[in-house]
């Protein structure tokens, strides 16, 4: 039975959905969304824990046009982006094979917020670039000057993948003389290969400007399909003297178009690396190591990006830079405090940001910290980067929560080390954040 919603504000979880601001918050997190996604969330919410269609969510949504497919699956991908949903192991949103959509979530009325008079100078949670960048400065440099082509950005979940794409188009989109055309392409959402068409037609259209800046028409180079704009906007950019920065986010989702069309996969590669005048960078997790496990092919799509570039946690320089920034300049916070926020996250972007808010919030570091160990949302994210590894690693990393670490496990410790799970000290090998030992003791105790 449909329940019914007044177009006021409720809860979902951790998340407040606010409709009439297209936004969704939670505590100093604010994530604004398009009308259509805010109007797709509210249809799910009406339909609560039911299985919902994708033709009965265009009609609902788009009585009056002829949509793909696509359109909705990209609705859903944009949700569980902004929700910070996994599609393996949904909290909000689930996908029921040839059936529809699910949300998970039941939905409470809002109470009204009591305003505490406080407020966080920079929102955690989402991608920075510019003054808000914090690092990663060899990352840039190996990607902006290195001699590859091809680079794969390499991280766990929340580790700043999206926003180290972000700054590299912002660096180079701001630069008059740079020799890079930079073009950001979340692939978040192409399940099937036409997408790639459709998706990178919207690449297209949010560089349209910077584009006629340069005397080229979006029109000229986006007829045809997928490869033939890319070959179109690579060489329009030639001409120019400029060189296509193609920065790929949530390419994971290859391994699902490759396991529909392995010949794609094998015509991406050639149409990445063996042209000139572009430079690819990829942003993934771990699992797009099963790229590189398949065998129909001479030249695995991989074998041009690895070995991967790793994004662990910040160094510290860059990571007080970002406390400090995260507590205001009006701040008067100690160089002890910040070195125990470090000591406390590990360094990790993420975890800074959200104990900083916490902190900022309560007002007590302690209380901050114990708030974020049982968040739910860093839980979840602890959960997909720990079934991302292997069994070995698995059973690695939750020795070193043990403090048992073996010196024969020196391959998977160094895989960890680069991932940012574990760090190495005078003391020998330690989980990289108290915050993230917790997690682990407490999993180790419920496997006993």
């Amino acid at each position: 039975m449909e329940q019914r919603h007044s177009g006021g504000e409720l809860d979902l979880a951790e998340w407040r959905v606010q409709p009439s601001l297209n936004r969704l918050t939670r505590g100093d997190v604010t994530v604004r969304i398009e009308p259509k996604l805010m109007d797709v969330l509210l249809f799910l919410v009406r339909h609560a824990g039911q299985v919902v269609s994708k033709d009965a969510i265009a009609g609902a949504v788009w009585p009056e046009l002829f949509i793909t497919e696509s359109v909705i699956t990209r609705a859903i991908a944009g949700l569980r982006r902004a929700f910070e949903d996994d599609v393996r192991a949904p909290r909000f949103i689930e996908t029921i094979a040839k059936r529809g959509y699910r949300l998970l979530i039941p939905p409470v009325a809002a109470a009204p917020e009591r305003p505490s008079g406080r407020a966080l100078p920079s929102a955690a949670g989402q991608w920075v670039r510019g003054e808000r960048f914090h690092g990663r400065s060899a990352e840039i440099a190996e990607v902006l000057d290195g001699h590859r082509n091809g680079v794969w950005l390499l991280g766990g979940r929340t580790i700043g993948k999206t926003s180290l794409l972000k700054q590299l188009e912002y660096l180079t989109a701001s630069d008059s003389e740079s020799r890079y055309f930079p073009l950001f392409w979340d692939l978040q959402g192409s399940v099937e290969p036409d997408d790639l068409h459709t998706d990178f037609r919207a690449a297209l259209t949010d560089a349209e400007e910077r584009l006629s800046a340069l005397g080229i028409r979006l029109e000229e180079i986006a007829a045809g399909d997928f490869f033939t704009a890319l070959g179109g906007l690579r060489r329009a950019l030639r001409a120019r003297g400029r060189t296509l920065l193609l920065l790929w986010d949530e390419v994971e989702e290859l391994i699902h178009l490759h396991a529909k069309s392995p010949a794609l996969l094998r015509k991406l590669r050639r149409a990445l690396q063996s042209q000139e005048g572009i430079r690819t960078v990829i942003a993934s997790g771990p699992r797009l190591w099963k790229l590189a496990e398949q065998r129909d092919d001479t030249s695995p799509f991989l074998h041009g990006f690895a070995p991967p570039l790793y994004l662990g946690p910040l160094q510290d320089e860059a990571a007080r830079g970002l406390v400090r920034q995260l507590q205001g300049r009006a701040a008067a916070i100690d160089d002890k405090t910040v070195a125990e926020i470090l000591r406390c996250c590990g360094n990790h972007p993420s975890l800074l940001q959200m104990l900083c808010a916490r902190a900022h919030e309560l007002g007590d570091l302690e209380q901050a910290t114990e708030s974020v160990a049982a968040d739910p949302t860093v839980r979840f994210f602890f959960a997909v980067d720990f079934d991302l590894l292997t069994l070995l690693e698995q059973e690695v990393l939750l020795a070193v929560a043990r403090r048992e670490a073996r010196p024969e496990d020196q391959a998977a410790l160094l895989h960890l080390e680069r991932l940012g799970l574990v760090r190495r000290s005078e003391a020998g090998t330690e989980i990289a954040s108290p915050i993230l030992r917790q997690w682990l003791r407490e999993k180790t105790a419920q496997n006993v």
